[in-house]
């Protein structure tokens, strides 16, 4: 059985699998699109070597911040590593919040075929055009994609281009899981989720988060994938601009992520038939009680 653990950022979502992986013996995949990059410790709030030794722990640490990587990699990469352990009549557990990720995981996701040859026209456009672009073209799509990630934006301009857009996609990928699987979410309060939030940044900027995206941001590409997500593009932003990394650029950070999970909580009260919910606590007793019956 595969028991998929969801919640939004901060949740607490890592540290219950690591627990349960733990105690009972059981593999994770991280269905997170940036986990999977080396170097980036900070920046992605990946548990650390010794958080995870002793563990079978997929799809983290592999890449280099400069390689693409995508959903479809993700898929093709991970599918096998789950249906090996099912052939062993063993658990896995998926964890993350990327809900994209999840579904091109375990259910019948198809992805639109793409030239890859052929460079966008919107590769070397600012984000902000991008972004008034998409809204003049299609403002159902610039509010059910993430509109700070600029990959996401360019995929659906690319899509309108073709004549689909962003829902024709998630219409055509809806259906049941293609294996057997047990959703869980945890459930956070929106102001409780949000000071988390906020304690988790001020911890990574602690941490050395602002060091980090520098560093990186000298050594690799500026069009890497990795500087896409939330927390890097921010900085990154600043450090163009030859502007401090002050405390209104940590505060913007908090404020994409506020967002972000508000899109989290609003995926996850309609994209997953039969899920579970509950507090971590909760969640945690009715997992602990699955695995032992196992």
């Amino acid at each position: 059985m595969i028991y998929c653990i969801l919640g939004q950022t901060a949740s607490g979502k890592t540290s219950l699998a690591l627990k349960l992986a733990r105690e009972f013996h059981v593999p994770i995949i991280s269905a997170d699109a940036y986990q999977c990059y080396k170097i980036m410790q900070v920046g992605t709030d990946k548990p650390s070597k010794e958080e995870i030794q002793g563990i079978e722990y997929y799809f983290y640490d592999e890449y280099e911040p400069d390689e693409e990587v995508s959903v479809y990699d993700f898929q093709q990469e991970c599918r096998p590593i789950i249906e090996r352990y099912l052939k062993e009549n063993k658990d896995i557990i998926v964890v993350g919040g990327n809900f994209l990720y999840v579904k091109a995981l375990l259910f019948n996701y198809v992805f639109q075929k793409e030239d890859e040859k052929r460079k966008s026209p919107y590769e070397d456009m600012p984000l902000e055009e991008m972004q008034s672009l998409l809204k003049e073209r299609s403002i159902e799509t610039y509010h059910s994609i993430d509109h700070q990630n600029p990959r996401r934006v360019i995929r659906a301009l690319i899509q309108l281009d073709e004549g689909t857009n962003h829902q024709d996609i998630k219409n055509q990928n809806d259906g049941k899981p293609i294996y057997p699987v047990k959703f869980f979410r945890l459930d956070v309060d929106k102001e409780e989720g949000n000071k988390k939030i906020d304690k988790r940044i001020d911890l990574m900027v602690k941490q050395g988060l602002i060091e980090e995206v520098t560093s990186l941001y000298q050594k690799y590409p500026e069009n890497s994938r990795p500087f896409t997500t939330i927390g890097y593009i921010e900085i990154i932003q600043a450090l163009k601009a030859n502007q401090q990394v002050d405390k209104s650029v940590i505060d913007l950070i908090k404020i994409h992520t506020h967002q972000y999970a508000k899109k989290q909580r609003t995926f996850l009260r309609h994209q997953f038939e039969d899920i579970q919910s509950g507090s971590k606590d909760e969640i945690y007793k009715i997992l602990k009680n699955e695995l032992e019956k196992r």
